[in-house]
């Protein structure tokens, strides 16, 4: 239940800000142009499965436009170390991806803010698992910016 919660913030958040926005704090965004969504999506997919990210699951909750999808992902052995010293950030996991087609056919790309999960329960974190959010982190960027075409 906490995820759905989860998940319905973030695409709420996402479309309550004007299309070209400030960053948030909640989540980290790209939008990436002309491209279909369909093709963003499977070449997210691919970035992502490309890096260890696993994608465990794709749900389209809206098929029509503006259409909207999200991806399970999770790296197993990044879980591990971060559950081990704070099992209740189980509750965020898998990581979510998102992506939601905007009204100029932009399609827009996020996930949660790792900054913001650092500053809320970093003193409860080691150094290590500290560095396994933010390699996380990295390659969750790296592969929007793949799909972008900037790597």
């Amino acid at each position: 239940m906490i995820r759905v919660i989860l998940v319905l913030i973030l695409f709420v958040a996402s479309f309550s800000f004007p299309q070209e926005r400030e960053k948030h704090p909640l989540q980290y965004e790209e939008v990436i142009k002309g491209m279909d969504f369909e093709d963003v999506k499977l070449l997210l997919k691919t970035a992502l499965d490309g890096r260890n990210m696993n994608v465990l699951g794709v749900v389209d909750v809206a098929k029509e436009k503006p259409r909207f999808s999200y991806m399970l992902v999770c790296n197993l052995s990044y879980a591990e170390k971060i559950f081990r010293e704070m099992p209740q950030l189980g509750v965020m996991a898998p990581c979510r991806v998102y992506l939601y087609e905007r009204k100029d056919g932009s399609v827009v790309v996020g996930f949660i803010n790792v900054d913001t999960l650092l500053r809320l329960f970093g003193k409860k974190l080691s150094k290590e698992a500290k560095e396994v959010f933010k390699k996380a982190d990295r390659e969750v960027k790296d592969a929007i910016k793949e799909v972008r075409g900037e790597l």
